[in-house]
């Protein structure tokens, strides 16, 4: 075996053999398990790529944990740079529109239930195998003997009576 590859073999096994205090070191300094195992992956390429430059007799683990230092500071400037940082004034903003967006949504959602209720069996038969059971409108129409046309106007005019029958409800105060 070759002297180059010789040393190549031990600079492997050495970094091997310090992938548990490395990984501890970076945890200590950067507290999170994933971003930490980033930082891990990172230090493992640039001692990879340094590899000609570690100085054969002195401290491996010492000289990792430096060059990991390096990297946990530049994963934290990345992370300050990429963070969107909310104050609390905008997060309590957004978080009462998501609930009145919420509710508004449950509101339309029951209303819209009632007004299906109120359709004939052949309306809701028809919004059925259109939405429900996804068939295509020439489906339909040649299942009921229909032009594609025609079932085209039925459906658009069932989705403006459902509209209709919605705003009502909503503006009564959910009544059917």
């Amino acid at each position: 075996m070759s002297d180059n590859m010789e040393k190549i073999e031990r600079y492997v096994q050495q970094l091997t053999d310090c992938q548990t205090r490395l990984y501890a070191y970076i945890l200590m300094l950067l507290p999170n398990h994933d971003a930490a195992a980033d930082v891990l992956q990172e230090t493992n390429l640039v001692l990879w790529r340094k590899a000609g430059e570690f100085a054969e007799g002195t401290d491996f683990g010492a000289w990792a944990c430096r060059i990991a230092y390096y990297q946990v500071l530049a994963s934290l400037r990345d992370a300050k740079r990429d963070r969107l940082i909310f104050d609390q004034q905008l997060l309590d903003t957004l978080g009462a529109e998501a609930e009145t967006l919420s509710g508004e949504f449950e509101e339309h959602r029951q209303s819209l239930r009632l007004c299906m209720k109120r359709l004939a069996e052949r309306e809701r038969a028809l919004l059925g195998r259109r939405y429900d059971a996804g068939w295509s409108i020439k489906r339909i129409a040649g299942e009921l003997g229909q032009s594609p046309g025609a079932v085209a106007t039925s459906l658009y005019r069932i989705r403006l009576d459902l509209l209709d029958c919605i705003q009502k409800n909503l503006e009564e105060g959910g009544r059917p």
